[in-house]
């Protein structure tokens, strides 16, 4: 059976599985980070109030996590909306009963990309109006830097959540067009009385 070629705005399915392959290792990441930054909280905050015991040793920890979240997602990010208009193309094509909860990942998904490239683009913008002295290891620079990562790192984690949904869906199409059945070819049917002799050679 061949398999149909996506659009020609959309990558090549060679293209996409390597980006669902770079998704697969980002939720994997993200997963271990958040984990190990939940570890950190849990041990490092007062149990009663959740309050942190060492404010200062407590940020500085957190931007390690929103600088290493937005590290692992960097191998997604410049495909994000190719995955995202894959995903909907081949959503298009399955069951209504499989969309609904698929639908909405999505949304969320396709927010969450916007956020993130304005948060780029306002910090790249930023970054070029900083005085010439702010260079990376000063305050001047790594103040603005580290607000920046940590407003991206919602949107970061709502990758982490609904990400799985771009896998979901595009195994479901995958299924689908391998149970998709050839029409058989149908016998004609029998003639109402069989002729007793054999049609004429012309």
């Amino acid at each position: 059976m061949t398999t149909s070629s996506p659009p020609p705005d959309l990558p090549s399915d060679e293209a996409h599985q390597l980006y669902l392959r770079q998704l697969a290792t980002y939720l994997r990441e993200s997963r271990q980070i958040l984990d190990t930054w939940d570890a950190y909280s849990d041990e490092h905050c007062d149990p009663e109030t959740f309050e942190p015991l060492d404010e200062a040793a407590y940020g500085i920890r957190q931007r390690q996590r929103d600088t290493d979240t937005l590290n692992a997602f960097g191998r997604v990010y410049f495909h994000a909306d190719e995955l995202l208009d894959t995903a909907e193309h081949q959503l298009a094509r399955l069951p209504a009963s499989a969309t609904r909860e698929f639908a909405w990942r999505l949304g969320e998904l396709r927010t969450s990309t916007r956020r993130l490239y304005e948060l780029h683009r306002q910090w790249l913008d930023l970054r070029r109006n900083l005085p010439t002295d702010a260079v990376p290891g000063t305050a001047a620079y790594d103040e603005p830097l580290a607000e920046s990562r940590a407003d991206a790192w919602h949107y970061l984690d709502q990758w982490g959540i609904h990400g799985q949904a771009l896998i979901d869906i595009n195994t479901q199409a995958q299924n689908q067009q391998h149970r998709s059945p050839v029409a058989p070819v149908k016998a004609p049917p029998p003639p109402d009385t069989a002729p007793t002799t054999p049609p004429a050679r012309r």
